[in-house]
């Protein structure tokens, strides 16, 4: 069969990861993610300007492929062996250009002839097998996301397969995340010194990177598919949304990717942009600590729920472009949500009754969570504190709550989040229910619930049982339901194929702009 690996399970959380899923609340990343645009790719203003160019707070120290995760870098200058994006029922050929799953385990996929890296040389069997196995080996970050496969192996020249460990509904979805690198310029420069000159098979060539400006791509003569509609795409890196919304509003740039909520209001009503509002996949995820006082009374639960008015801050927080989660964690748009689940209605009065039937009134509650949020934690404080319940908000830096997110937590409330990144499926928010070191919920149905999704093969009977796992969340009143942060985009008249609903990721190669 050739080559073949067997691999450790995937890696712990990393902070890098939460950073990058953390452009909630319409706000940006924090910390190292944030840089100046200052110099560099895209750094020249006005009519100066060559080909399109596009603002981003979403900024990577690197070009390893393999250290980053759901970039533009990545989706645009390499290619994974399929591709399956929010709104995609199926996964669609990209570097293999068919496959079929020969058991509940093995899957074959069999490579495009013609597909050839930004050197020339022709995407191999090998270079797909070492591309999966050296993100396992070398624990990776993306190795997360494939941590269900046992063994990747070559059949011939142009077949690989892939076997899992156990039934993998989502193994479209994983591998069209990890992108094939050639397996020659990758041994011979080593991790380092090929981000420094990245060579991918994707629609674009990187021609120049700055970790403190930005990235310029210029079309790849080569690739195998349509050519872009922009021979040349310059990403320019910026500090802050507000400074990414100024160059937009003085045409220093084409178009933005997350903006900041705030940009709804002030670049609204303007004939020369528009702004477009996305639910792109973060979602602010709540739980309830059940294994002590006071949630460990199901009428307490109840009682948060109820006095949780999340349409007013949806509202207030996003001006009216969150999206509302609706008494299940999976949001309209992710696999898994049902129209027919419905959370119950914001009762300040009934949510009293019931902290007073439980005896819990003046039931003191720790909010924790990172303070990129604290906005978002005060104003849910504020609520409950109306229904009887004493908050205290914990907001602390994104270190601290990574660690705390991995070693467990005793608040009584603890701000998880949730990412669809790359994954649009319940099972990323449903994954974290049971998480951690300190679980919030002991709970055997629920553990027999997730089983049974995790290993369905059929797509139909596997979104009745994710169906069933939302249901039975709000049965146990077990999450604090808020709503899903939006993506806000923007770009100026004159732009075309501008889509800012892949959050962290934009696809450059259907962007255009007259004259450009």
């Amino acid at each position: 069969m050739g080559q073949s690996s067997v691999f450790k399970n995937g890696p712990a959380l990393d902070r890098r990861s939460f950073l990058r899923a953390g452009i909630a609340l319409g706000g940006a990343v924090a910390g190292a993610s944030l840089l100046g645009a200052c110099g560099g790719p895209g750094s020249a203003s006005g009519s100066g300007r060559k080909g399109l160019t596009i603002g981003t707070v979403v900024v990577d120290d690197t070009l390893n492929p393999m250290q980053e995760q759901y970039t533009t870098f990545q989706f645009n200058a390499f290619d994974a062996l399929v591709r399956q994006l929010r709104g995609d029922t199926e996964a669609t050929p990209r570097l293999a250009s068919e496959w079929s799953r020969s058991s509940d385990t093995v899957w074959r996929f069999r490579l495009r002839s013609g597909a050839v890296f930004h050197n020339g040389a022709p995407v191999t069997a090998d270079d797909v097998v070492f591309s999966l196995t050296e993100v396992l080996r070398e624990q990776y970050p993306l190795a997360t996301v494939i941590s269900t496969i046992k063994d990747v192996r070559k059949v011939d020249a142009t077949t690989v397969e892939i076997e899992t460990k156990k039934p993998d509904p989502l193994l479209l979805n994983r591998v069209g995340q990890i992108f094939i690198v050639p397996q020659k310029e990758w041994t011979q420069k080593g991790p380092d010194g090929f981000a420094k000159a990245p060579i991918g098979s994707g629609p674009f060539r990187i021609t120049n990177f700055a970790v403190d400006s930005g990235i310029e791509f210029t079309a790849f003569d080569g690739f195998w598919g349509d050519r872009p509609k922009s021979s040349q795409v310059t990403l320019r890196y910026f500090s802050d949304p507000g400074a990414m919304a100024s160059a937009l509003q003085a045409g220093q740039i084409d178009a933005a990717q997350n903006l900041g909520a705030e940009s709804i209001k002030t670049l609204a009503n303007r004939d020369d942009l528009t702004v477009s509002t996305d639910f792109s996949g973060n979602q602010n995820m709540f739980q309830l600590n059940t294994t002590k006082a006071p949630f460990d009374d199901i009428r307490v639960r109840q009682a948060a729920i109820k006095a949780v008015d999340a349409q007013a801050l949806i509202d207030t927080i996003t001006y009216g472009s969150g999206i509302l989660e609706d008494g299940q964690l999976p949001v309209k748009g992710v696999f898994g949500h049902s129209p027919d689940v419905t959370r119950p209605a914001y009762d300040l009065a009934e949510a009293k009754s019931l902290l007073k039937s439980a005896g819990a009134e003046g039931a003191e509650v720790e909010i924790f969570g990172m303070s990129l949020y604290k906005k978002l934690y005060e104003a849910i404080g504020a609520q409950l504190e109306q229904a009887g319940f004493r908050p205290k908000i914990n907001a602390v830096e994104v270190p601290i709550w990574v660690k705390t997110f991995r070693s467990g937590s005793d608040a009584d409330i603890f701000y998880r989040g949730a990412s669809y990144t790359g994954i649009f499926d319940a099972d990323r928010p449903y994954a974290h229910v049971s998480s951690s070191k300190k679980p919030f919920v002991e709970d055997s149905t629920w553990n027999e619930l997730m089983d049974a999704q995790s290993t369905e093969l059929d797509q139909a009977k596997r979104e009745q049982k994710l169906i069933a796992c939302g249901q039975h969340l709000l049965e146990r009143s077990y999450v604090l339901y808020t709503y899903g942060a939006p993506t806000v985009g923007g770009h100026r008249t004159g732009v075309s194929g501008f889509d800012n609903s892949n959050g962290l990721m934009l696809l450059l190669d259907g962007v255009t702009k007259q004259g450009g």
